[in-house]
C-alpha cells in the first residue's frame, strides 16, 4: 500500500513540473528583432539613384554653365563702373547703372528658376527610386524576420537618440537593393507614395546668386 502511494506522488510531482514549465514557456515574451534605418541616405546610396541624379546633373550643366557666364559678366560690369570713380559723366554713369541693374535682375530670376527646377527634378528623382526602397524594404524586413524597423534619421537631425551600431541595416538594405534591380533581375512593384518630405540629403549644386 505505501508503495502505490509513492508511486502516485511521484506521478503528480512530475506533472506539477510538467505543467508549471510549460506555463513558464508560454508567459515568456516573443523576442523582438528591432533594427534601425537611414531610408533617406538607404535611397541615394542605390547604384539607381545615383544614376538618375548624375544624368540630372549633366542636363542641367549647360543652364549652370550659363548662368555663371552671366554673373560673370555681372561681376566685371560692376568692377568697371567701381573702379570709373568720378571719371564718368553723370550720364555715362546713369546708363551703366542701369545696364548693370537689368542684368542682375535677369541674373537673379534665372537663377531662381534653375534652383527651383533642379530641386523639383531632383525630388522627382529621388521619389521613383524611394517607392521601390520602401516596396523592397517590406519584402526585406519579412525574409530576416523583423518585428519592426525604426527610421534612424541623420547625424544632424537624428530620431533615435541612441542604438547599437549592429542594429542599423542602411547598408545592408542598399546592397541587398542593388543586388536585386541590377539588369536580370525582377524589380519589386511600387509602394504607396512615401511622404513628400523625403527628399535628398545632397541636392544639386546651387547655382551662382549675384552679389547685394
Amino acid at each position: 500500500m505505501n508503495r502505490w502511494i509513492a508511486v502516485r506522488v511521484l506521478l503528480s510531482v512530475s506533472i506539477l513540473a510538467t505543467v508549471s514549465q510549460a506555463q513558464v514557456a508560454s508567459n515568456q515574451p516573443v523576442t523582438q528583432h528591432i533594427v534601425t534605418l537611414s531610408f533617406n541616405a538607404a535611397v541615394l546610396q542605390t547604384a539607381e539613384a545615383q544614376k538618375g541624379l548624375g544624368a540630372l546633373q549633366a542636363k542641367l550643366a549647360p543652364r549652370q554653365a550659363q548662368l555663371q557666364s552671366m554673373n560673370n559678366e555681372v561681376e566685371a560690369l560692376r568692377k568697371q563702373l567701381a573702379d570709373a570713380g568720378d571719371k564718368l559723366g553723370d550720364t555715362e554713369r546713369e546708363t551703366r547703372e542701369r545696364s548693370l541693374e537689368t542684368k542682375e535682375k535677369e541674373l537673379q530670376r534665372q537663377a531662381e528658376d534653375f534652383r527651383n527646377d533642379s530641386q523639383n527634378d531632383s525630388q522627382q528623382v529621388f521619389q521613383k527610386v524611394a517607392q521601390k526602397v520602401y516596396a523592397f524594404l517590406q519584402t526585406y524586413s519579412q525574409q530576416h524576420g523583423y518585428s519592426a524597423v525604426i527610421e534612424r534619421g541623420s547625424d544632424a537631425a537624428p530620431v533615435v537618440w541612441y542604438a547599437a551600431g549592429n542594429l542599423d541595416i542602411t547598408d545592408e538594405l542598399t546592397k541587398a537593393y542593388n543586388a536585386q534591380s541590377s539588369p536580370g533581375s525582377t524589380g519589386l512593384p511600387n509602394a504607396p507614395r512615401v511622404g513628400t518630405s523625403a527628399r535628398p540629403e545632397k541636392p544639386l549644386p546651387d547655382s551662382p546668386s549675384p552679389h547685394p
